[in-house]
């Protein structure tokens, strides 16, 4: 049988056209776990993939827009449609190896809203919070996953597994310098300064009206000082180095 060890999986990268995977084990969190046997009960592994969003796109987002109006930031949803297609055909891709191998999984797709509870505005399982226990980053103030080589700016996808894996290490830095930018500039005013041992605080509600309204936002995203990528840590989140 096969051997996964990190390095398998970062040997992959190329091939899958993905820019960061980290995995974790389903039992490194008592939530994760319980949110990963709603999918796979005999899950031992949650792979998590991420491909990163062009700058040069960030870098067109605008705070307001009249409704209705065209803008350039528009281009943004075009490209995410691009990302999407890449992390679901590499985690079907992997899915597959591992199928042959006589392990199920079940690929949790990169979408919008994937399986959301629109009731709270919660997902069903959180792929950023699967992303910081595989070593890919840690949470911002803007609620995103803050990856040492992208910033902020990375689309997630994530695959459940019964393939024991070898887990990649945690990113031990606070990556969010707590500039407070995306309290600040969030035009829907749902960025709040969080609370003591938190990472963040948002108004779900409020960011899904404001998108809801038909406007293109992600300036939290935009405006974070990590957006460029100009972390002091090394771009190789998810590399086990």
């Amino acid at each position: 049988m096969r051997q996964y060890d990190r390095e398998f999986l970062q040997g992959m990268k190329k091939a899958l056209q993905v820019d960061l995977i980290g995995v974790a084990s389903v039992d490194s969190s008592p939530e994760l776990k319980e949110k990963a046997s709603v999918f796979l009960p005999t899950a031992k592994s949650v792979v998590v993939f991420a491909k990163e969003t062009y700058k040069a796109v960030v870098a067109l987002l605008a705070p307001s827009k009249e409704a209705g109006a065209a803008e350039p930031g528009e281009v943004l949803g075009a490209h995410a449609s691009y990302i999407y297609g890449r992390l679901n055909k590499a985690v079907h891709d992997v899915a597959n190896i591992f199928s042959e191998e006589g392990y199920r999984s079940i690929p949790l797709c990169a979408t919008p809203n994937f399986i959301t509870d629109q009731r709270f505005v919660k997902a069903l399982f959180c792929y950023k919070q699967a992303a910081v226990l595989a070593g890919l980053g840690t949470l911002g103030r803007n609620s995103l996953l803050i990856t040492p080589g992208f910033g902020p700016r990375v689309r997630l996808a994530c695959l459940l597994t019964e393939a024991p894996l070898e887990e990649t290490p945690s990113v031990q830095e606070d990556l969010c310098v707590g500039c407070n930018a995306c309290v600040r500039d969030c035009p829907a005013e749902a960025i709040q300064a969080p609370e003591q041992g938190r990472p963040y605080r948002i108004n779900r509600f409020a960011c899904r009206a404001y998108r809801q309204a038909g406007l293109v936002c992600s300036v939290c995203l935009k405006v974070c000082d990590q957006a460029t990528g100009g972390s002091s840590a090394s771009a190789s989140a998810g590399s086990g180095n």
